[in-house]
């Protein structure tokens, strides 16, 4: 082979080497190294956790709360409570210093309870007491100045007249009504300064007997 007089064969050999040769060679990227497959599902499983237990705290005190409001079990079985701190004739006595009328408060006799008693005043000032009876159901005496249209339509919706009576010499009707298919029965009795009704979802006879010792005590 014939070597060129500028060139000495180390020169040719450096040329012709390719571990020698100044050409860039490309760059390699270190690759990401994956993400562990046994920490995704850990994460997961820890929200899931804390998803799981909250729903439950929420309904702990779902049902702790509508314990609270409305009690376990269905009212129809629970007698009522009488309030020890009530005193319907000192109640009585308040009312009557702004009452335009006689205010009534009977003692109902043995196995009535006196449960609530209050006065309000407005257009129509109305004196209001209930009692549960002895067949531990609720009966209301309501006294206006008189029976009128709208208390009448107020505690006994549709209200119709069974029968005119008198008791201790006041005028008296025995009424039916209400709502919702809960019948009521009423007695409602007006006197010159006093109008009376006595009204609950019980038998006539305890409505009768709450209206005569309520006409004695208005009259005394």
């Amino acid at each position: 082979m014939h070597v060129p007089h500028d060139q000495t064969p180390e020169a040719l050999e450096s040329a012709e080497d390719p571990a020698t040769s100044e050409t860039p060679q490309p760059t390699v990227e270190p690759r990401p190294q994956p993400k562990s497959a046994y920490e995704l599902p850990s994460k997961k499983n820890t929200v899931l956790r804390n998803m799981v237990w909250a729903l439950a705290l929420t309904m702990a005190v779902v049902v702790v709360v509508g314990i609270a409001f409305f009690g376990v079990g269905s009212d129809a079985g629970r007698e009522p409570l009488a309030n020890s701190e009530l005193d319907v004739a000192a109640s009585a006595e308040r009312a009557q210093d702004v009452a335009d009328f006689p205010v009534a408060a009977p003692e109902p006799g043995e196995g009535w309870t006196e449960r609530s008693a209050r006065f309000t005043t407005g257009e129509s000032a109305q004196w209001t007491v209930e009692y549960t009876s002895p067949s531990e159901h609720l009966v209301t005496l309501t006294e206006e100045s008189e029976v009128s249209a709208p208390l009448l339509s107020s505690v006994l919706p549709g209200a119709t007249l069974e029968e005119e009576l008198s008791i201790d010499g006041a005028d008296c009707q025995v009424l039916s009504g209400g709502e919702s298919g809960a019948t009521k029965r009423g007695i409602s009795c007006q006197g010159e300064e006093f109008g009376l009704l006595v009204h609950g979802a019980t038998d006539r006879e305890e409505l009768q007997a709450l209206m005569e010792r309520a006409l004695a005590g208005v009259r005394e």
